[in-house]
């Protein structure tokens, strides 16, 4: 099903680098900037790492990330919260999606179903900005899918205002994907997953040097996964192919060339709907599409470089560059229509209205940018300073279309079959209605950042950014006689572009500054705060044909950063966020579709993470958040017109007021061998579904746990795992879809029940 792209991915990883310098040669004696080149501490952008983690404890050791402050400083420094989840989480956890993933850091919850894993909340905010390697990878509209974890070495999360280093983003913060680099020595990893519904999974990691040129690595990780679900007409297939090539002639240059194939055929699934408050009382098994529902096809692509350059032994240049493409995202689906906003039936209480949809993406982006920094002594302090410079370039068109028909089915007993075939055809030619639309949106920004260490103890950090940010947009609509099938006005993508290119462009500036300070208690506590602002969505024009001002966030955050063992590390952060110039309704006008940035929303709460080794034998990650998010600018809500009127005290959606995990192992073996044994608790409280907040998603508690044994068999390396998931079997959901299908009422997102994967894992 994949052959051909997969060939095409295949070839586009048989990359082959020379690199032959004059100035590599002369440097090759030099030092570099790095303390330990060979063996950076992990979150290290800088030099290669030579081996992996000798024991799985050492895997949960975490004490530094690039996303904070794209230079080396200690997360222990940094006046931010930033938190990583590393490989061996991934792998104790055996997780194969982004959307698990984020369950180890505080506050972040997923919106997003097993096609789709770019949409979340990180403090009560909804967050689309997903990052690979510190670049921009538009997500949502721009760049939908789904990502893999087969070869990502940890995901960083940063919490908070993240424009003064990214530009446009939500305030609540951002996530980072950083992938698996090559290593100088030879690994291979192979790993098979069998488990519950027929999943069947394998991945692998394969890593050599290339003896022949001194300084060229490679590395292949990937992943084909084929899967059943719990969900009635689920389930599909996913392959990744994820080539990297490193290049290093000296101590003083690195060249990297990332990367990546995803493609995915699988069923979007539109979710159990809300009768009343709460989700409907039915099977989660129960599926509202029918199994002729066509699969959904996603193919995506990644190519990205970073290029690093010492000029002496203090300062150094990075460069990074990547190119995303999500080429074709074809989404045919059968979609429920609630006709009714409280309990989505008709007048009898049990017939469900469906239609036809169809939605189809293709997207790209190009993101840059280069660095300068370097340490010097100035004033009476140590200076870690970065300036910079990044540009950003992001294309989609997108086509929605529906269907004219309308299907019932009774929701508490189906019976399937009644829709055609023809009928998802009619839901692609638009038969009710179809709408074209072309997109660019474009970024430019520099930042300046300055960490300043005085006395070994006290750290402040100083930046700020600058952005011009412009978007240009636009749309071609078009539909139906109902009566006759007669076009009454036709929609095309060439109409659409044309719009665009005619259309007027939007155009945002903003300065987006960040302050904080560090100051160490002890040798193991630090306390920190800090100040910092984000530059946020365009809002467009008004009825008058004015530009809104974009959306901003301002953020206050204070804290503890602790070390209290060595190897484990936690964070305490107490944040207050406000987000300004959410459009919401203008009263003021007679017209209903009128808009005024005049919302407000905020959020307040509590951040606690705790991840690392505890002893030799026992590691942890843990967390627990408290977040009050809620509207507190707006026209008052009708309760006659829940959605006609405004949102005055609603909470933000998926935004749940306690919300927690741990997870600790233990090792009975010696240096990685032997038996390890694992567990723990996630659990949620209530949040609300829609930011109308007519109706739930229920609190939960899920218990899982591991176990997994290790030995050599003729001298390679044989790792046998137990994962169960849901020990207790809880019915829950795990967010709503508030993005795509934008009726979230009707898809809350169902998690699975009690599973079971087995794993076994060959090294050598």
């Amino acid at each position: 099903m994949f052959r051909s792209t997969l060939s095409r991915g295949v070839s586009a990883g048989a990359l082959t680098l020379v690199l032959i310098s004059s100035t590599a040669r002369a440097q090759e004696t030099l030092p570099t900037i790095d303390i330990d080149a060979t063996r950076p501490s992990p979150g290290s952008e800088s030099g290669r790492a030579s081996t992996e983690p000798k024991t799985p404890e050492q895997g949960y050791v975490v004490r530094n990330a690039t996303t904070g402050a794209k230079a080396d400083i200690p997360i222990r420094q940094t006046p931010v919260s930033v938190q990583v989840i590393p490989k061996q989480v991934i792998q104790d956890q055996q997780i194969t999606n982004v959307q698990e993933a984020i369950e180890n850091v505080s506050g972040v919850h997923s919106n997003s179903n097993e096609l789709e894993g770019y949409n979340f909340t990180i403090r009560g905010f909804r967050s689309l900005n997903i990052y690979r390697n510190n670049l921009a990878i538009p997500s949502g509209d721009s760049n939908p899918g789904a990502f893999d974890t087969a070869n990502l070495e940890r995901i960083e999360i940063l919490k908070g205002p993240a424009s003064i280093l990214y530009g446009r983003a939500e305030p609540g913060g951002l996530i980072n994907l950083i992938t698996k680099q090559p290593l100088d020595e030879r690994r291979v990893v192979v790993e098979q997953q069998f488990g519950s519904y027929d999943h069947y999974r394998t991945q692998w990691d394969v890593n050599a040097p290339v003896a022949e040129v001194p300084g060229l690595a490679y590395r292949v990780s990937g992943a084909y996964q084929n899967n059943g679900s719990f969900r009635a007409f689920q389930g599909g297939e996913r392959a990744l192919v994820a080539p990297v090539v490193s290049y290093r002639p000296s101590a003083w240059t690195e060249f990297t060339v990332d990367t990546q194939y995803l493609g995915q055929r699988a069923q979007s699934d539109t979710g159990i709907p809300a009768f009343g408050a709460y989700p409907a009382p039915l099977p989660l098994s129960r599926s509202f599409q029918e199994p002729n529902d066509p699969r959904d096809h996603i193919e995506s692509y990644s190519l990205g470089y970073i290029f690093k350059q010492n000029i002496d032994e203090n300062w150094k240049i990075t460069n990074r560059f990547n190119y995303a493409a999500t080429p074709l995202f074809s989404k045919p689906n059968l979609v429920g229509n609630c006709v009714d906003t409280t309990f989505c039936l008709d007048a009898d209480g049990r017939s469900l209205q469906r239609t036809t949809q169809y939605q189809f993406i293709s997207g790209q982006a190009f993101s840059t940018n280069i660095d300068l920094d370097g340490k010097f002594d100035a004033l009476g302090g140590r200076h870690i300073f970065l300036m910079g410079l990044d540009y950003l370039n992001s294309y989609y068109d997108y086509y929605y279309s529906s269907g004219a028909g309308v299907y019932s089915i009774d929701a508490f007993a189906p019976f399937y079959g009644t829709v055609p075939s023809y009928a998802y055809l009619d839901g692609v030619i638009g038969t009710g209605f179809k709408s074209h639309s072309s997109n660019l949106a474009r970024q430019k920004g520099f930042y300046v950042q300055d960490h300043v260490t005085w006395f070994d103890t006290l750290h402040l950090m100083l930046g700020a950014r600058y952005d011009v940010a412009d978007v240009t947009g636009g749309v071609s609509e078009g539909g139906y006689d109902p009566a006759t099938g007669a076009p009454l006005y036709d929609a095309t993508k060439d109409l659409a572009i044309a719009n665009r290119l005619r259309a007027r462009t939007r155009t945002d500036t903003a300065w987006s500054p960040r302050v904080g300070l560090v100051y160490d208690l002890l040798p193991e506590l630090s306390v920190y705060g800090s100040y910092s602002e984000s530059f946020g969505l365009n809002n467009g024009l008004s009825a008058s044909g004015e530009a809104f001002a974009p959306q901003r966030g301002k953020q206050w955050e204070v804290g503890l950063k602790a070390e209290p063992l060595p190897g484990l590390t936690a964070t305490l952060a107490f944040y207050q966020i406000t987000k300004s110039g959410v459009l919401t309704r203008d009263y003021s006008s007679p017209d209903p579709l009128a808009r005024t940035p005049a919302g407000l929303q905020r959020s307040r709460g509590v951040d606690f993470d705790v991840i690392g080794r505890v002893t030799d034998r026992i590691a942890i990650v843990a967390n627990y958040a408290h977040i009050d998010a809620k509207v507190i600018a707006d026209s008052l809500r009708d309760p006659l017109a829940p959605y006609g009127s405004g949102f005055l005290y609603d909470h933000l959606v998926n935004a749940p007021r306690h919300s927690g995990k741990i997870f600790m192992t233990y090792d009975f073996g010696e240096n990685g061998f032997g038996l390890r044994i694992g567990g723990g608790v996630t659990a949620t409280t209530h949040a609300w579904g829609d930011l109308q907040n007519t109706f739930l998603i229920p609190g939960w508690a899920r218990l899982d746990a591991f176990a997994s044994y290790t030995t050599l068999l003729e001298g390679h390396k044989l790792t046998a795992q137990l994962n169960l998931r849901n020990i207790d079997n809880v019915r829950y959901f795990t967010g709503v879809d508030n993005f795509f299908n934008a009726n979230s009422r009707f898809n809350l997102l169902a998690a699975p029940p009690f599973t079971a994967v087995g794993t076994l894992r060959v090294e050598w």
